[in-house]
């Protein structure tokens, strides 16, 4: 007996489905691309519980009719290429006719279809890949699918979809995509029966990225002109003060197909070089088109890569493009600050010096005046003579604004400020979410409304709980707009930019892995601690290396960067040639 068979159709499509349907955004992917490919110049997405409950795709475009329908369900049946050479120029976003037998193998699915001369539509219902009922249905011109109980068929995949919360973004993600690289497009994404996206076909490139991303981020972005050549490259770059620690808003678009290319990447952070500190990534969206012939987008499962005739010369067209961007923006910058610097006058009518007001920034923390004896004590112990005399002159100095040095038990201590406030709200603030405490807030005098981009409204949606807790008093007016009428008592700045701030940091943190709890506090400390240029008085710096030193981790801050170096006075001595 052979011990080699050909496998079912269920089997192959089941496996196929393995490739094909990784997670609710990938259906969406193959659904939207389907539209899109039919000419929809309007698409609206619903989503409910993540894409695990329902999933609706909802176009305007050329529809089909009852055979092309039921066909548009068997293994690799397409209308998008017929021969060999069509395989080596494709011009669609999808191709392979595998999406929709993949879709139907593992979740429940309706298809409602009509082609314009048609007075009727049809509608196809199919559950786990067979086949339940072909029969008319009244529609309207293009096509609408709605996917119910995802993976319902195989639980072993469905237990390995990660929480509402992440399912959602990557579906925002991926809307975000199709809605930058088609902005001739109408795109409404309703989540959890929330209008989240909805952008419309009249927008420019520029009006849909500040409607997607915020106008503060549009901003912040420097235009890659277009310039002739085989391989057209245009988009935008951000500044270097708006880099992120993840990859995720680097966005790379050839022939308005969504990939991901390690070639481009490289070519993009080397532009930057020196700008960018070492795990951080710049906000980019790039466009490239390239000539159908000098591409291959069958190279991955998903359409998500591509690979290029010669990776080289495009490597080195978007490391120049992107390079003479940035130059151009540095040059202009330092133009505009050489122009403005002010001349100033001295007047010598006075004898007295003159004497720069500095800043004072009030932290949270009690003050204490013999905050030092208690912080040298912990270091290990000094002399009876050598308290009574710190007591009288603190030996504290701060140090380009960004660190705190002083004199511990034969030690140097430099202290990172930021990093080390940092750790201390980050105590203070996990403690309360652990023990339930509510954390005092402040009310503001005039409450301030936020018009959040998608993901920042999704975030809000599922922590809102927590974040309340924490001392934000936000509600929703409907559509991506939000009232804030009070913030933590340690939040340092403007309602609506520190709420930003806090929801980017906090999805940042989320995406390095870390659970809710120690994700928000962690967003927060780092948004409300003082930062580097802050001034602090004498009194500030002991107590905050007060409140550090009682921690049991006062070494690093939250994102694992030190919060204070000691050097022996032996170290020193060696340095001076002294031992």
């Amino acid at each position: 007996m052979s011990n080699i068979r050909l496998l079912s159709d269920e089997l192959i499509n089941q496996i196929a489905a393995g490739e094909v349907v990784e997670r609710p955004a990938s259906v969406v992917k193959e659904l939207v691309e389907n539209s899109l490919d039919a000419g929809a110049n309007k698409i609206d997405i619903e989503i409910q519980d993540g894409g695990r409950k329902l999933i609706r795709i909802v176009d305007n475009g050329g529809g089909m009719n009852r055979e092309d329908a039921q066909l548009a369900f068997s293994r690799h049946a397409t209308s998008k290429i017929s021969s060999l050479t069509d395989l080596h120029k494709i011009n669609t976003l999808g191709f392979r006719g595998e999406a929709l037998p993949s879709i139907a193998s593992v979740s429940k699915i309706e298809m409602v279809t009509k082609i314009k001369p048609d007075e009727i539509g049809t509608q196809i219902r199919i559950e786990s890949g067979e086949l339940l009922s072909v029969k008319d249905s009244p529609a309207n011109q293009g096509t609408m699918f709605t996917v119910w109980d995802l993976f319902f068929s195989t639980p072993a995949r469905r237990k390995f979809l990660k929480s509402q919360l992440t399912e959602t973004r990557h579906i925002i993600d991926m809307v975000t995509n199709f809605a930058l690289s088609f902005p001739e497009v109408t795109f409404n994404l309703k989540i959890d029966n929330r209008e989240l996206i909805e952008v419309k076909s009249s927008e420019t490139l520029p009006q849909r990225i500040s409607s997607l991303l915020g106008v503060d981020v549009f901003k912040r972005l420097i235009q890659i002109p277009p310039e002739d050549s085989l391989i057209k490259i245009s988009g935008y770059v951000a500044r270097p003060e708006l880099s992120k620690s993840s990859r995720t808003d680097i966005r790379f678009f050839v022939d308005k197909r969504s990939i991901s290319n390690r070639s481009l990447l490289h070519a993009l952070t080397s532009a930057y070089g020196d700008m960018l500190t070492k795990g951080r990534f710049p906000l980019a969206i790039i466009f490239l088109e390239v000539p159908a012939d000098l591409v291959d987008v069958n190279v991955h499962p998903q359409k998500l890569e591509v690979r290029f005739q010669d990776e080289r010369a495009a490597h080195d067209l978007l490391y120049r493009a992107v390079k003479k961007a940035l130059d151009r923006e540095f040059t202009a910058v330092v133009r505009q600050t050489m122009s403005a610097t002010p001349s100033y006058e001295i007047s010598h009518s006075s004898g007295l010096p003159l004497k720069e007001k500095t800043a004072q920034y009030h932290t949270s923390f009690e003050v204490n005046p013999s905050a030092l004896t208690e912080i040298l004590a912990a270091s290990g112990g000094v002399s009876e003579q050598s308290r009574t005399e710190s007591a009288v002159q603190p030996n504290f100095y701060q140090v380009f604004s960004t660190y705190i040095v002083t004199q511990a038990h034969e030690q140097l201590l430099i202290v990172d400020q930021h990093a080390a406030h940092e750790r201390v709200l980050y105590e203070q603030i996990l403690g309360s979410l652990q023990t339930d405490t509510l954390s005092s807030s402040q009310k503001l005098l005039f409450p301030e409304t936020a018009e959040l981009d998608p993901t920042q409204l999704n975030l809000l949606q599922f922590n809102l709980k927590p974040l309340e807790k924490l001392g934000f008093e936000i509600q929703p007016l409907g559509g991506r707009t939000v009232l804030i009428s009070a913030l933590p008592a340690i939040a340092k700045h403007g309602s609506v930019r520190f709420l930003k701030e806090v929801l980017q940091e906090f999805e940042e943190q989320q995406k390095r892995g870390k659970d809710q709890r120690t994700a928000l506090a962690s967003a927060l400390a780092c948004k409300a601690a003082v930062k580097a240029g802050d001034a602090l008085s004498i009194p500030e710096m002991q107590s905050l290396l007060k409140n550090l030193l009682s921690l049991d981790t006062p070494q690093v801050c939250p994102h694992g960067r030190p919060t204070l170096i000691r050097i022996p006075i032996a170290e020193l001595e060696r340095r001076f040639g002294r031992s």
